[in-house]
């Protein structure tokens, strides 16, 4: 498999994990939400209004929107040869992917996240550990890259939650005829 070829993967193993966050997410805060309130009541004062309120649409309106970027970003990075800057988008979804795993340990038991994690952190590894070994990319620009990625990625979380609540208040202004 060539670089571009495994660099053009990143699109579709992140809409895997997603489609987990997708399909799983409503219903998992559903069952779950009183018991995150009790557990852990800082971050589902944080969590709950984020995602809570959002319908499976809205949210999905959100994953849309960093997929298109995460996608033009990779293509870009591929027809422009900017592995580091590709590689610093790959270790920003590896924190993220982290991130998950570490939620999943404090909650002891399923997460809306984790499956899809798990299978997303072999291919991560892999392709940096690719990428390292063909010398297309440096510690020192990947390692900036991966800081102002992950920055970005946070950034970009919080601009696609907006547009999704607003996404929301569309469906409901636009198709509240149709209930």
């Amino acid at each position: 498999m060539t670089i571009d070829m495994l660099m053009g993967l990143l699109p579709v193993v992140f809409m895997l994990h997603e489609f987990e966050e997708i399909i799983m997410l409503k219903p998992w805060l559903a069952k779950n939400g009183p018991e995150l309130e009790r557990r852990f009541p800082a971050v589902a004062a944080r969590v709950l209004p984020l995602y809570g309120s959002l319908s499976t649409s809205a949210f999905t309106f959100a994953v849309l929107e960093e997929f298109l970027i995460l996608t033009a970003l990779t293509y870009a990075a591929i027809a422009f040869g900017l592995h580091d800057l590709w590689a610093g988008l790959l270790v920003a979804f590896l924190f993220h992917l982290l991130v998950h795993v570490g939620q999943t340990i404090l909650w002891r038991g399923y997460c809306p996240f984790i499956v899809t994690s798990l299978l997303a952190l072999p291919y991560c590894l892999y392709a940096l550990s690719a990428l390292a070994r063909s010398g297309v990319i440096s510690p020192g620009t990947t390692a900036i890259w991966s800081v102002a990625a992950t920055v970005l990625v946070y950034l970009n979380l919080w601009l696609a939650l907006r547009l999704a609540r607003r996404f929301e208040a569309w469906i409901g202004s636009t198709f509240a005829t149709l209930r």
